[in-house]
């Protein structure tokens, strides 16, 4: 048996694992449409219809066709031609913050799942793949998805390394060159962002629509209900005592404001608005409606 870390099971990403995931990402989410809140309205383009299809993650709730809906008891999507022939380029953030995981998975790995899932739910589009956190390169779809995968592989693998980050995501998303018309897709932490990110959000916003997903710990919401847990902050290390009366409902409490200031802060931005629950499977928030759209 292997001693390395990275061949674990809650942190080894194979290939197979990645192409495994299209067997259920290409039917989208069976479950419930969750209610949105209104964030940045985006173009309204001449669009020709195309097809009728049940709904899928990620597609704009303003096409749900309610009738065929309400008749057939499942929510179905109004497919348009320009949309299907949109470039999509999807942003993922691989920095050291996401290489943390208090269950049986890293936020980084399901970020890669989630990014997976919506390449294959997008198959026929010209996806463009840029990992930030690693070495910055544009990963273009020329037919098959296979090298995609292959390098949310490959940079998932490098950043294990934890190697300090040379450029922040304000300023990789700064260096993008998004094609006319084109979508972006942001999967990062649940942070909220600093000035450099929201300004850059702002000014991709005037052009392009955006969709941005957040990764929320478990830990990062609350804290168990016993235990200590060991900390570190830069050269200071101490403990969490979930025990000591009152601290779990402060730590609690903060999670939340800060999970509020985030959504208040980034709805004026983009146009969808979703958060992963590390401490779930992605298949089963992605067929059960438990990605929630805020």
């Amino acid at each position: 048996m292997s001693l390395d870390p990275r061949s674990h099971p809650h942190i080894a990403l194979p290939l197979s694992q990645l192409l495994a995931i299209r067997l259920w990402a290409r039917q989208g989410p069976r479950a419930r449409v969750h209610q949105a809140k209104q964030g940045r309205l985006g173009r309204v383009p001449g669009l020709s219809f195309r097809e009728l299809r049940a709904y899928q993650a990620g597609d704009e709730v303003r096409h749900i066709d309610w009738r065929v809906t309400a008749r057939l008891g499942r929510p179905y999507t109004r497919l348009y031609s320009e949309e299907q022939d949109q470039a999509h380029w999807l942003l993922l953030d691989l920095s050291p913050a996401m290489y943390f995981g208090s269950g049986p998975q890293l936020k980084a790995r399901l970020g890669c799942e989630l990014a997976a899932a919506l390449l294959w739910q997008g198959e026929k589009q010209a996806n463009t793949l840029i990992c930030h956190g690693v070495e910055i390169r544009l990963e273009s779809q020329r037919g098959t998805l296979i090298p995609l995968l292959e390098a949310l592989c490959h940079h998932y693998q490098q950043g294990l390394d934890r190697t300090p980050v040379p450029r922040s995501l304000a300023q990789t998303l700064a260096g993008l060159k998004l094609p006319h018309g084109a979508r972006l897709t942001l999967i990062a932490d649940h942070r909220p962002c600093d000035e450099a990110l929201a300004k850059q959000l702002q000014l991709l916003g005037r052009r392009h629509d955006i969709h941005y997903w957040q990764i929320r710990d478990p830990l990062e919401a609350a804290l168990p209900e016993q235990g200590q847990l060991a900390v570190r902050a830069g050269r200071r290390s101490g403990w969490l005592d979930a025990e000591q009366p009152g601290f779990a409902r402060h730590y609690a409490l903060a999670a939340d404001y800060q999970a509020q200031q985030s959504q208040r802060q980034l709805l004026p931005l983009v146009q969808r608005l979703y958060r992963l629950d590390n401490g779930q499977s992605l298949q089963r928030q992605w067929q059960e409606g438990g990605c929630r759209l805020l």
